[in-house]
């Protein structure tokens, strides 16, 4: 087991600038201004899956106004958004709350995760006479190491593959549904990536076979990857548990005169 990602140093991909990296690092301190919806919603969403924002926490708006330097209103607008995909909570009389992680709910996501691109590859097994067939995108360097790449890296590697193809089954709903999945199990795959063995390598061994339209050995090889990765879920959970128990400690003591 290694040191887990510092979720501070690792942001997904969004519409605001970013630096010429794969895995979109940003200091915290660096937020650029927010522009329109979108950029708001981007921006906060980011801090959300990252858990730059802690889990379990309740989300203040006017200090997340100010830091992302807009008013109240477009920040208010993107967390109304973002509970409505059930990436953060909704409490009655209480305010908006960052979500704890659940293993439930993230072994929940994975399988219907699972399902969605099990479908998608049915259909584009079915599909593949057709024109509209979409081709498949080349997401790695095959001169990388794979050893080197980041967790960032690996888990946008991840997002691109599921994302492409749940739009080979032609089907919004299922697009939609497997972004939202990403989403919400960001903060784990990220630390999927740091605590298992061979993450880069399994990710990577599924690009290949899809970017060579192998699709009925992708098939299997999708399902044993989600398998393998619900088996291990729950050292997953406790480390993390536990890495945050000892920040917290850490924190405390550090308070203390």
């Amino acid at each position: 087991m290694q040191t887990l990602t510092d979720p501070n140093k690792t942001r997904p991909k969004t519409t605001q600038p970013q630096p010429p990296h794969r895995d979109g690092t940003q200091h915290h301190d660096d937020v650029p201004d927010a522009k329109g919806h979108t950029g708001v919603y981007d921006a906060i969403k980011a801090m959300v899956i990252t858990h730059e924002l802690g889990p379990g926490a309740r989300i203040r708006l006017e200090p997340l106004a100010d830091r992302l330097r807009v008013s109240n209103t477009p920040v208010r607008e993107a967390l109304i958004q973002l509970a409505a995909e059930r990436v953060i909570s909704d409490m009655p009389k209480a305010g908006f709350f960052t979500k704890d992680i659940s293993e439930a709910e993230t072994r929940d996501l994975y399988r219907l995760g699972q399902h969605l691109l099990d479908w998608s590859l049915a259909a584009a097994t079915r599909n593949r006479q057709i024109p509209g067939l979409l081709k498949p995108p080349k997401l790695f360097d095959i001169g990388d190491r794979l050893a080197d790449l980041p967790a960032g890296s690996i888990v946008e590697m991840m997002d691109d593959l599921f994302n492409h193809i749940a739009r080979q089954s032609g089907n919004a709903d299922i697009v939609h549904m497997t972004g939202n999945i990403n989403d919400r199990t960001h903060y784990i795959r990220l630390q999927e990536c740091t605590l298992v063995e061979d993450m880069a390598t399994d990710v990577a061994a599924l690009c290949a076979l899809y970017y060579a339209r192998e699709l009925k050995a992708l098939r299997p090889a999708l399902n044993d990857f989600h398998e393998k990765r619900l088996a291990l879920l729950p050292d997953v959970i406790r480390a993390v548990r536990q890495a945050r128990t000892e920040r917290h400690i850490r924190a405390l003591q550090k308070q203390r005169p």
